[in-house]
């Protein structure tokens, strides 16, 4: 009778378990179905009948009877109700599943993920591995000078159950009528998805598929760039003057922003959603540019009033005390629920219970910092350690709780250099002919970039001249003809000690070698220079640092310096900086930084007798390097306990 129901055999003996059980483990609990002696079962076969029949759907995929399916959806699904305030001050109803709905739809997002495949490249909404972050650094490029950010009106409530049906039947899932509708009934309220459930956001992705597949055409037809985080749709265009905007997507009449009609028509009329027209907004470069919140001028960055309100708190504590501040901030946030949205202290709204102390709600927004600026932002890690200084300072005098920050050991002052900057010296025998060698050797600068025991200096530092019998020959610290050869680094900060150096990458065409402290068990105390994370520009301020014309007790050198010009040598993306002389013998792979101290460029030539100029290779490049090294083998790494202790001050 079974197979007579599903249109299909079974094997002899052999009934599909629930997901994720074998055969053996599924025997108990199943009532008077008998389970075969064997340890997998047919997964295609229990696929197939969890795709078309309901019962069957009950069994292996909600793990419960189909009678306590149909007791749980029918006549009413159990949600409770609460209401939030929009920014508009109107209310927003919410519907959340009752627990034992909840788990039951948590089971079907499982299953459906399974076969879901990867959302499209442009959704960043409810998608793992993706946030408000990646969907604001796509639209992140000096290239970039228009954004047009638009809002879907009701956009849960507008997939409706008969959407949330037809997905379930097509592919990947392939339902049945009879399972897809049952399923829908699970994950839809009044016939629409339900904004509370766990599956709504899921489902939501999924009627969308042909709606972004669709927006990306039209926006590449017109060179723009298309993403979609729930229902925030951002298209960002290259045209420097609104008036050159195509106007099948956009364009500005009187001022105002006007949604061209190919866009409309494939939004509204194709698929079915609604433009809500008051929060539309065409935003340019010599605005403030915003994407979900985070502002894409230069780099992933927040508002500044976002900041000042971190040091605002942090001031208030410092000077005044935790207590007195949090109860400063309580009264704050009290008076501010009768005033208008942007101007609360405190915006989130709680079911239950007061809002987040003062404490907690620093401790967030400084995460949240480091989320979009970066781990080894100079701006969050001296914001972090303020806060971890005075997290101490109140542990230290009684009982306070509060959890401390994360704090990159990254530069981030001028008395930082020395722990970051190195000499990088090297030394060996060229023995091309027995019985005649050599001595060959160099040294230059290496700096540690972005991250711990990964040093840059310049490929040519390497290389080195043997004279033989008054005959030259080039040689390298790499070449077999060198014997008994050895690196090290130096640096004024440990005492001239020479600390034994080994080298992991070499790329000629940039002139950039990898370097790494030999000894990943006794890694000396040292910091990283961040990255610039915009291009540096023409007649940009910076500093040139390194070890010209290294001597025993010499400290790191820093002069600064401006850009003279961008150029890009044999295709090489590069620049020149004005004072002509400036990178000396020794200071080739030495770090040129922005006035915020992050590596903007690597010191590679210098000038000769008037000839030439101080050319530096940009960090874009030096990153990409980096990248392509790694994807090529693992990393040395230094143990986790040995990097932990290094955040310490020695």
């Amino acid at each position: 009778s079974l197979s007579k129901g599903l249109g299909y055999v079974l094997p002899a003996g052999l009934l599909p378990a629930p997901l994720g059980l074998t055969a053996a483990s599924a025997a108990q609990g199943w009532g008077n179905l008998t389970r075969p002696d064997v340890e997998e079962f047919d997964w295609p076969t229990g696929a197939l009948a969890a795709r078309t029949d309901v019962k069957w759907m009950s069994e292996l995929i909600l793990g419960v009877p189909y009678s306590e399916i149909k007791a749980l959806v029918y006549p009413t699904q159990p949600y409770k109700y609460f209401c939030i305030s929009k920014r508009d001050g109107t209310l927003r109803l919410l519907a959340e599943p009752r627990i034992e709905l909840k788990l039951i739809q948590k089971k079907i997002l499982t299953y459906l993920e399974q076969f879901a495949g990867e959302m499209r490249p442009c959704v960043h909404g409810f998608v793992a591995g993706r946030s408000i972050l990646t969907n604001a650094s796509t639209h992140c490029s000096p290239k970039i000078h228009q954004i047009l950010n638009l809002d879907l009106q009701d956009f849960f409530p507008s997939v409706s159950f008969v959407r949330v049906r037809g997905v379930l039947q097509n592919t990947p899932f392939n339902f049945s009528y009879e399972v897809a509708t049952v399923l829908a009934h699970l994950c839809t309220l009044d016939q629409k998805l339900p904004q509370g459930a766990p599956t709504s956001p899921f489902l939501a992705n999924l009627v969308c598929r042909t709606m972004d597949r669709d927006l990306v055409n039209l926006a590449r037809q017109y060179r723009a760039t298309y993403t979609r985080y729930a229902d925030d749709i951002t298209i960002s265009f290259g045209v420097r003057n609104a008036d050159r905007l195509p106007s099948a997507l956009c364009s500005v009449v009187e001022g105002k922003v006007v949604i061209g009609p190919a866009l409309r028509d494939l939004i509204t009329t194709t698929h079915h959603f609604e433009i809500n027209e008051k929060k539309t907004r065409l935003l340019d470069r010599y605005r403030r540019m915003e994407v979900t919140g985070i502002v894409v001028n230069e780099f992933p960055n927040v508002r500044r009033k976002f900041v000042d309100k971190i040091r605002g708190a942090l001031n208030a504590w410092q000077k005044y005390g935790y207590e007195a501040a949090q109860k400063r901030w309580a009264q704050l946030v009290e008076d501010g629920v009768e005033q208008d949205y942007d101007k609360r202290p405190w915006k989130r709204q709680r079911r239950t219970g007061p809002s987040p102390d003062l404490k907690n709600v620093i401790w967030g927004k400084l995460l949240y910092l480091r989320m979009v600026r970066g781990k080894d932002d100079i701006l969050y890690a001296r914001l972090a350690e303020r806060y971890n200084a005075v997290v101490r300072e109140e542990k230290r005098q009684g009982d306070f709780f509060a959890s401390t920050l994360p704090v990159e050991p990254v530069v981030r002052e001028m008395r930082d250099l020395d722990d970051a900057v190195f000499v990088v010296q090297w030394d060996g025998d060229f023995e091309f002919v027995p019985g005649k060698t050599d001595m060959v050797g160099g040294q230059g600068t290496a700096f540690v970039f972005k991250e711990q025991n990964l040093l840059v200096t310049c490929d040519h530092v390497l290389e080195s001249t043997a004279n033989i019998e008054k005959a030259e020959f080039r040689t390298s610290y790499d070449a077999d003809e060198v014997k008994n050869k050895k690196i090290w680094f130096t640096h004024s900060g440990n005492k001239e000690e020479a600390i034994p150096a080994k080298l992991l990458y070499r790329d000629k065409k940039h002139d950039v070698a990898l370097l790494a402290f030999e000894d990943s068990d006794e890694i000396p105390y040292h910091k990283y220079l961040a990255a610039k994370a915009s291009p540096i520009v023409t007649y940009e301020d910076g500093f040139l640092v390194g070890y010209p014309n290294y001597g025993a007790g010499n400290l790191v050198n820093v002069l600064k310096d401006i850009v003279l010009n961008r150029t890009s040598p044999a295709g090489i993306s590069s620049f020149t900086v004005h004072n002509a002389g400036s990178i000396r013998p020794g200071n080739s792979g030495g770090p040129f930084l922005d006035a915020n101290l992050r590596v903007a460029g690597v010191a590679q030539r210098g000038t000769f007798m008037g000839k030439g100029d101080d050319e530096c290779l940009c960090v874009s490049v030096l990153e990409s390097i980096v990248a392509k090294w790694k994807a090529s083998q693992t990393a040395p790494r230094p143990s986790p306990e040995i990097l932990a202790s290094n955040t310490a001050l020695p």
